[in-house]
């Protein structure tokens, strides 16, 4: 059976789809990969033309997918589809095995020992750390661990079984309105939920070794370098690095959520994210990025504020509405609020022009 990985993106992230599926089928040429376009992409992206399966979202059975939709902002709403996704290809494709990976991920090695792993277990994970923070008053520290989680969730690997079945039925469930990023009342998307899991499902199994995973939040306690043509990390092999919050556009930058490292001192990691930022670029990086996402407007093309998916969310149970991207059908709003907002958006577009013409 031949392995199998999966992915979420919005179409603006095709770029890194197509290098996460590409570097993957260099060290698995019979493997599977399958990518869910979380927006609208028709007129964007051929999927005949694609390395990989597309998947869309009405394929996935959600009830009342537009609400599902508008109630989260894209962070949200692509972690939020992970359970369906996975629950999705195990039952209508011949999968065993499968590993999700998030689209900012570059394997380097062949994964053969995690689909192993998955012999014996039903389903792996990979830890934020390792080894405990330095104590430098540099970020990531303790709190961010705290609140994001023990696990990082750009990685999971399940068999397909019963026990499984059943996790993905509870994830589906905690994540249809809960998948939020609100820290005060103990959310963080999807991952904090599988602190839960870890004891509520058996057979779950941390992987420790410390190839797996690398990025902004552990790279404190690794090191990267090559040998005989391999990327390595420590003392074995590198199997996938996580660019978690990596901007092509800032190269210099590890990430925005960091502020221990700069690449420019950690030359085999420089190395690593040039390598990166190319296979990006000849996929069309730069052009995708500028593609709209389908979810962030009206259907009359007012742009949809952060405070209108909480209101929503807050209140949903009171009203029935059949199509929450027509600004005209969202009862919380009233019309003085719109004209502030209407006037604010102008504002911010004339204050933009003048400093573009500085």
């Amino acid at each position: 059976m031949s392995k199998s990985i999966c992915t979420i993106i919005a179409k603006n992230y095709i770029a890194f789809a197509r290098v996460l599926c590409e570097s993957f089928l260099e060290h698995h040429p019979d493997g599977k990969c399958y990518v869910l376009i979380i927006d609208e992409f028709d007129g964007y992206i051929d999927p005949e033309r694609e390395d990989f399966e597309v998947v869309r979202t009405a394929e996935l059975n959600i009830p009342k997918l537009a609400e599902f939709c508008y109630k989260y902002n894209i962070t949200e709403l692509a972690t939020a589809f992970k359970p369906y996704l996975l629950k999705h290809l195990f039952d209508t494709k011949c999968i065993g095995k499968i590993l999700y990976l998030d689209p900012d991920i570059l394997v380097t090695n062949s994964l053969g020992n995690l689909y192993e792993a998955l012999e014996s277990t039903d389903i792996i994970l990979t830890p934020h750390l390792d080894k405990d923070y330095p104590d430098d008053d540099m970020f990531p520290n303790d709190s961010h661990i705290m609140k994001s989680g023990i696990y990082n969730l750009g990685f999971i690997g399940l068999r397909n079984c019963e026990n499984v079945n059943n996790f993905l039925n509870w994830w589906q469930h905690k994540l249809y309105d809960k998948c939020v990023i609100d820290h005060s009342n103990g959310y963080f998307v999807d991952q904090k939920f599988i602190d839960l899991a870890t004891v509520l499902f058996p057979n779950i199994t941390a992987i420790h070794d410390t190839g797996y995973n690398v990025a902004y939040w552990n790279i404190h306690s690794r090191a990267i370098h090559k040998k005989n043509n391999n990327w390595m990390c420590n003392d074995g092999l590198l199997y996938f690095y996580h660019f978690s919050n990596y901007k092509p556009d800032k190269p210099s930058e590890l990430s925005g959520h960091q502020t221990r490292f700069d690449l420019k001192n950690i030359p085999q990691l420089n190395d690593l994210f040039k390598l990166y930022t190319d296979l990006l670029k000849k996929k069309d990086f730069d052009m995708a990025k500028k593609w709209p996402y389908s979810y962030a407007y009206y259907s009359n093309g007012m742009a949809i504020d952060e405070i209108d998916r909480v209101k929503y969310r807050e209140m949903q149970s009171l009203y029935a509405i059949d199509n929450p991207f027509d600004w005209k059908s969202i009862p919380f709003r009233t019309k003085k609020e719109m004209f502030v907002r209407k006037v604010k958006r102008k504002l911010r577009q004339i204050v933009k022009d003048i400093k573009n013409k500085l």
